[in-house]
């Protein structure tokens, strides 16, 4: 039986003294760095479970809205991208939406799976196999400040750069305007959102559209998977008041999973260093951002991106966008 090999290439993001500093930095901050939700093979099987339960992408419209979003944008690019860049991956399945469409117009550009989970990058490596297609693997945190400027290979090339399941969880305007000082004019972004399906844009509909949302959050699935990391960690029992409610912050909703500390202590870390929290302090587990079709072109426009086209299901709770560098677009459309 021929057993199979996979080439993963490792960032400095994931070397143990790095991983170190951020779990102490998400304690002292009180929020847990999201790509620490992916960490284990049970994290991500948990993830999976819920990914195929609560995203659009499971249905038949949803996997439909990627799959035209994915054509009709590679039909907008006027030259061959030299590179397929898919920020965050997880799986890949969306993303090798984005593959065929390229392929469909002879354009085989380098593919690259980037993500903070060597679970999920080997579910992508193994999903891209099974289709006879080679993909390079990284395995970094997201948010490295000149991730994309590492993978460029020599000479000037066309990216087609994907995210689709980043702008959710991190600070949006903050992830945008990393990523854009590391893209260039000929460069495109596909984008996927998470939507409040507000019927208008007033902020009375999106915080009556987001209440309507709460449930996909505060389930039981979603529990599971979230306190994971405190079994993980050994902070389960050190925890209560688990919680799931919607904050709006700068005008924009999110809904955050936290815990609170049942009491004064010094955490012990892998290191010998400690800790200290408060009782009563939270610990914000997750976040997920939620915008309107119209407030996330906003925010595009105000991190250096145009808006050039975008798809939503009919739900209105999920959209696709694809953006360009402010400086390459002279009349973009939503």
């Amino acid at each position: 039986m021929k057993k199979e090999f996979f080439y993963v290439e490792v960032a400095e993001s994931h070397l143990p003294a790095v991983w170190m500093a951020a779990k102490r930095t998400s304690l002292e901050q009180g929020e847990i760095a999201p790509f620490f939700h992916y960490a284990t093979a049970r994290q991500a099987n948990l993830w999976m479970a819920l990914f195929r339960r609560y995203s659009p992408f499971s249905q038949e419209e949803g996997r439909g809205l990627y799959s035209r979003a994915a054509k009709e944008s590679v039909a907008t690019l006027c030259e061959r991208p030299g590179q397929l860049v898919s920020l965050g991956c997880g799986t890949a399945e969306k993303e090798s939406l984005v593959y065929d469409a390229l392929l469909g117009r002879s354009w085989k550009a380098d593919w690259v799976c980037i993500d903070g989970s060597l679970s999920l990058l080997l579910e992508a490596d193994r999903l891209a196999r099974s289709r006879g297609e080679g993909v390079r693997l990284v395995l970094a945190d997201i948010v490295v400040p000149d991730l994309l400027d590492r993978l460029l290979p020599e000479g000037a090339v066309s990216r087609l750069i994907t995210a689709f399941g980043l702008i959710p969880n991190l600070r949006p305007d903050t992830f945008l305007e990393k990523l854009r000082v590391q893209v260039a004019r000929q460069d495109r972004l596909l984008l996927g959102v998470n939507l409040a399906p507000a019927p208008e844009e007033s902020p009375e509909s999106y915080r009556a559209s987001a209440e309507e949302i709460l449930p996909q959050y505060a389930n039981r699935s979603t529990r599971l998977w979230l306190t994971e990391l405190l079994r993980d960690w050994g902070l389960r029992e050190m925890v209560e008041s688990y919680e799931v409610k919607g904050v709006e912050n700068e005008g924009w909703i999110r809904f955050e999973a936290t815990v609170r500390w049942k009491r004064d202590r010094e955490i012990l870390l892998e290191d010998g260093s400690s800790v200290a929290v408060q009782r009563g302090s939270s610990l914000r587990l997750f976040s997920s951002y939620r915008f309107t079709r119209e407030g996330f072109a906003r925010l595009l426009r105000a991190t250096g991106f145009e808006p050039v086209a975008s798809w939503t299901v009919s739900s209105g709770e999920e959209g696709v966008w694809l953006a360009a560098p402010s400086d390459s677009c002279s009349k973009p459309t939503v």
